[in-house]
This record gives C-alpha cells, structure tokens and sequence, in this order.
C-alpha cells in the first residue's frame, strides 16, 4: 500500500513522504530509495539525495538513473569532478541518458574542459529534439489512425440511417393506404396501440433526422493530411505560465494595459521544433543551449555564442546570463550598438549581474562616454571589488576624463589583483605618462607587450615614451606596430608624422598627417605638422592656412601660434610674427623651449632688434635657477660621497688596528 501511495504521489513533499512509510515497512525496497532522491533532488535538500542515492547504488549499481541523479546532487554541492564521474557511469550503463548528459556538460563547465561540455550539451539537445520529432511522429500517425476508424463508423451509421429511412417511408406508406381502405377504425383506434406506437415513433426520428447533416466523406487527400497535434495547449501552458507571471508582477497596471500585454503575448508562438513541449522541457532546453553558449564563449566561438543566446532566449527570455553572454560576444565583433542594448537588458532582469555591468562600461568606453563608463564600473566594483577588468577600465576612462591620479590608483589596483591583466598595464603606462614618469610608462608598456604582442595600445605608449627619451628609431618602430595592429587609429599617424618630422622625412610625415586627417579632420596635432612641414618647404601660406585651421578647432594652440609666428617672420610680416610667438610663449610654460626659439627666430629677421620679452626673461631666470639648484644638488651629493667615503676608511682602519691587537695578545698569552 505504502508503495502505490508513492507511485500515486505528485507533490515531491508527498512523495518522500511516502517512500518513507515505503521504507519503514521495507527497508530493502530500493525503488523507494531512489524515488525519495529524485523528489529530494527536487526539493533542493542535495546531501540527503546524495545520500538515498549512494544506498541505492549499493544494491543497483547498474541504474543509471541513480548515478545520473547523484551527479546532479553532487553538481549542486560543487563537486565537479564527483558529478563527472558518476555521470560517465551512468551514459556508460544508458548512453541516451539526458540527466547525465547535461549534467556532465555541467560539471565539464566548471572543469575547464569546454570542449567536452560543448560536446555533451550538443547531445543532450540533439536528443531532446530527436526524441520530442519522434513523438510528435507518433502522435499525428496515432490521431490518422483515430480519423480513419472515425471516418469508417461515420460511413457505418450513414448507412444504417439511409436503410432506417427507407424502412419508415414504406411503413408510412403502408398506414396512408390501409387508412383510406378502412376509414371507420381510425374513429375505434384514435389512441393506437403499443405496436403502432413505435413505427409513428420511427417515424418522426425519421422526420427529424434529415435536419442533421448527414456525415460527409473525408477526400483522400484529407485522409493523408497530418493532423493537429493533440497536445497543442500543452506547448501554449508555459507562455500562459509566463502571461500570468508578468501581469502579476505589475499591480499597477491599468486593465487596458494588462489586456494590450496579454493580447501581445498571446500572439508569440514557440519555435517548430518545439511545439507541444511542456514547460519544464522548454526551460531544461533553454538551459542548456545557455550551457552550450557558456562553452563556446570560452571557446572564443562568437558566431555560436550569439546563436545559442538567440535559441535559449527564443525558449526564456528571462536569463540574464544569456543576455549577458551575447552582448560580450557583440562588442568583440565591434556591434557596440547591440552590446550595450544586451547588457541592458541583461542587468533589467539582474542588478547585480557584474558581467553585464563590465561587458556594458567597456563598450561605452569604445565610443567615448567616459563618465558613464566610470559609473558602470564604480557599480560593478561595489557589488565586486575582486574584478581587475572593473579597475582597468575605470582607469582608462580616467585617462580620458584627465583623472590622472584616480587613473593610476585604478591600474595599481588591477595589477595587484592580476599581475598579467594587459589593459592594467597599458593603463598604468598612460597614466604614468600623463604624469611626466617617462621610464616608468615604457617599463609598463613594455610588460604589457610581453603578455600580449598584439596589444596596440601598448606600442603607441612605448612608442611616446621613447619619443620623450630621444629613442627616435625604436619610437618610429613601436608606432609602425600600432599601426599594423590598429590602421584606424588617427593619434598613432600623429605621432609617427611627428617622429618623421624629427628625422628630416618631410614626405613620410606630410603622407601620416594626410592619413590621420582622412581619419579625424578636427584632430589638431596632425594640423599642426603639416603646416610645420609645408613652413619647411617653403609653402608659406599654406603653413599660415592650416595654423588658423588648428587655432579654430583649439584657440589655445601653442604650437599653432609658434608655426604661424615662424611663417610670418619669413613672409616678413614682422608684427603679426611677434604677436603670435608672444601668444606661444604665454601658453606654453616658460621652460619650454620650442615656443622661445619660434620667438627668437621671428625677432632674429626683424631689422630692428627686439629687447627680451617678459616672458623671455622670466624663463631665462627660471632656467637659471634650476640650473643652480641642480649643480647645489650635485655638491651636495658629492659632499655627502666624501664624508661617506673617509668614515668607512677610518672604520675599516680601526677594525684593522683591533685585529692587529688581538693577535699580539694571543701571542703574549
């Protein structure tokens, strides 16, 4: 009794229930062992189905539903490599068993072994719809065979009918005659008796029958047609689940609202291949597919990514992971767009989805929306301080927004967490040269080009840091690399135009600035080396033409005041030259020295001397006075050599005399 009540039970409460009155009965009843695993694997209690499990295996080890439902507990209980094996035992003993397929292509996940779990998974769904055509095969043949039994017992009763009818005719026929032989009994008879009574009775059935349409024959092609699948409502349940779930979660909804929503979600149908599935089927596939996804990510599969995400959203669209997962593989295609709308979505149904969060900040970051890739990150670090990628990429959104010391707090931090993090390292070089550290950002640009040679943002750093060390060659080398690996990048054509510039190659530089132009027209570093070089080629008024351009977009050019002041001065338009370099001069800071020879020069082909400017002087003094600090310094430290120099000698001198000491006593002793 206890074991029928079991088999009878629905509820997974009321079936452990009963395999435990099962089991107290009998305790060498294994089914019932087994069958409270399965409902407690449902209920979510792991350990004790491991547990059932384990004792069931003792006495049937070779169900292989028991070691598929011990793999799932041990799964749930992250004992990956437990859950495999038991797995591997059970397709052994049944090598269609869907449980532990997917729970093995699980388990592999969590292994590092994706390109198993992808092959598991894909058997998985390949059997589930395999297996979901052949019923549906099986369905519409039984319901021909339901129509043709139909369609013969219609004929049947057709026939039948037809002879009834003709029978009551004649019988009618018959009592019309005899009344007009014999009117006189009609008057005796008016009641009639039992015997009349039922051919009248017949009679009026046959009346009435000819109002129902009699049965119409089916055409063969009819005969052969496949019929509606009888389960259809079932396939419709779980969007009638859904329905139901959504407008329950909004309260607030007005009822016009709630009836456009459900009059919407009424009109979504599910895939072909899985109409007629329940439920829980739908939902075991859509998880998987999201499985299979996860593999592929992994995999570096980003056609396969998207198109997994696709099909376990097309089943439930409400997994964020899959969400997630297709957004990342979008943005590496460069579909920032898309990426960013995924993501979004992702984090609607999980606020704390820390991926979505990252995979969002770092798209943005591609199209320059700096602070708002700060903010995503800031969100992704507060539910997530362990994510060196988080800190990463705020710092190079920094970089952008000028936030140099917040940028190398940033990367400092994503190295510690991850010393082989590429974009912590490249952050941390530009940061480093936004900061004047120089060596510091080629030591950090030449590390991030040792995890990745492929890095371009690496090479342009290590590239601008030999500039500013006077490594022209290799600086020229690093930026022909970045250009290789990164042609759209208009900065790298800037400054390879103005290594050119230095190495006398006017040609190759006035090609790069053409080239970083065609990319970006308002960028006013390459304006500004080609007015320079065409003011070294004697194109005067075309130097004049592109340093106006330049000071349009900047107004505050030094560079663009100093290249116009030159030409001028050459062109002899002596006043308009002073003006410019006095205007270079005050941008720039005193000490550099660029803007004071673009000054001097101007001066230097008036015909009247011009005294020293303000500003000439007060760089004059200020280099003057760095001068003495540095040679004070180097005194100093020569100094300190010295006095550093005669203690060690006169300490060195002093152990001397008392070992000398000591061995003429040992000698008198």
């Amino acid at each position: 009794t206890a074991l029928a009540k079991m088999r009878q039970a629905a509820d997974p409460q009321e079936v452990c229930m009963s395999c435990t009155s099962a089991l107290l009965h009998d305790k060498e009843l294994h089914e019932a062992m087994l069958i409270r695993g399965q409902a407690q694997l449902q209920l979510g209690f792991f350990a004790a189905c491991e547990l059932d499990c384990s004792a069931a295996l003792r006495a049937i080890p070779e169900s292989a539903t028991a070691w598929a439902t011990r793999g799932r507990a041990r799964l749930s209980q992250k004992s990956y490599r437990e859950a495999a094996d038991d797995c591997q035992q059970a397709l052994h003993l049944e090598e269609k068993s869907r449980l532990a397929m997917s729970t093995l292509g699980a388990a592999l996940l969590k292994l590092g072994d994706h390109q198993g779990a992808l092959e598991n998974c894909d058997k998985a769904v390949q059997y589930m719809l395999a297996l979901h055509r052949n019923e549906k095969v099986e369905e519409v043949e039984a319901t021909k065979k339901i129509k043709k039994k139909k369609g013969k017992g219609k004929e049947k009763k057709r026939r039948v009918t037809s002879k009834k009818r003709q029978t009551v005719l004649k019988e009618q026929l018959l009592a019309d005659n005899f009344a007009q032989a014999d009117p006189e009994d009609d008057e005796d008879d008016d009641e009639g008796s039992p015997e009349d009574a039922s051919p009248r009775a017949d009679a009026e059935e046959g009346a009435e029958s000819p109002a129902e349409e009699s049965p119409r024959e089916e055409t063969p092609a009819e005969a052969e047609a496949p019929a509606e699948p009888a389960s259809e409502s079932t396939g419709f349940s779980g969007l009638f689940d859904l329905t139901k779930h959504l407008i329950n979660e909004k309260p607030d909804l007005e009822a016009g609202e709630r009836k456009w929503d459900l009059a919407q979600l009424m009109l979504v149908k599910p895939p072909p291949e899985v109409e007629g599935m329940d439920r829980s089927e739908i939902e075991e596939l859509a998880e998987l597919y999201a499985m299979r996804a996860q593999a592929k990510v992994a995999l570096g599969d980003l056609e396969g990514t998207i198109a997994d995400c696709s099909s376990a959203l097309c089943l439930n669209a409400r997994v964020p992971f899959c969400w997630a997962a297709r957004a990342e593989a979008k943005r590496l295609q460069d579909k920032l767009e898309e990426a960013v709308k995924d993501a979004s979505e992702a984090l609607r149904l999980d606020p704390l989805n820390v991926s979505a969060y990252l995979t969002r900040a770092r798209a943005k970051l591609r199209v320059g929306e700096a602070q708002f890739v700060v903010t995503d990150c800031s969100e992704a670090l507060a539910l997530d301080l362990h994510q060196p990628t988080a800190w990463s990429t705020r710092a190079a959104a920094r970089l952008d927004l000028k936030d140099v010391p917040g940028a190398l707090s940033d990367a400092k931090s994503a190295i510690a967490l991850d010393p082989a993090d590429v974009d912590g390292w490249c952050s941390l070089s530009g940061a480093l040269l936004d900061s004047s550290d120089v060596v510091g950002a080629a030591e950090a640009a030449s590390k991030a080009l040792s995890l990745d040679g492929d890095c371009a943002r690496a090479w342009f750093n290590r590239g601008c840091a030999r500039v500013d060390l006077k490594d022209i060659t290799g600086a020229e080398g690093d930026f022909n690399e970045c250009i290789n690996l990164w042609p759209e990048s208009f900065m790298a054509f800037a400054r390879r135009a103005h290594v050119r510039l230095k190495q006398g190659n006017l040609e190759g530089a006035l090609a790069d600035c053409e080239q970083a132009l065609k990319l970006d027209p308002r960028l006013v570093e390459a304006i500004c080396i080609q007015a320079d070089v065409k003011r070294i080629n004697g194109d005067l008024k075309g130097a004049v033409t592109d340093a106006s351009l330049a000071l349009r977009h900047r107004p505050e050019c030094a560079a663009a005041f100093s290249i116009r002041g030159q030409s001028y001065s050459k062109m002899e338009k002596h006043d308009k030259a002073v003006q410019d370099c006095q205007k270079a001069v005050k941008l720039d800071p005193p000490t550099l020295e660029e803007p004071l020879l673009g000054w001097r020069h101007a001066c230097s082909s008036d015909p009247i001397p011009a005294p020293l400017s303000q500003w000439e002087v007060e760089a004059q003094q200020a280099k003057q006075k760095a001068a003495l600090q540095a040679m004070a310094a180097k005194e100093a430290a020569e100094k300190f050599a010295r006095r550093a120099k005669a203690a060690a000698a006169k300490k060195a001198q002093e152990e001397a005399m008392r070992q000398s000491m000591k061995k003429s006593r040992k000698k008198a002793a």
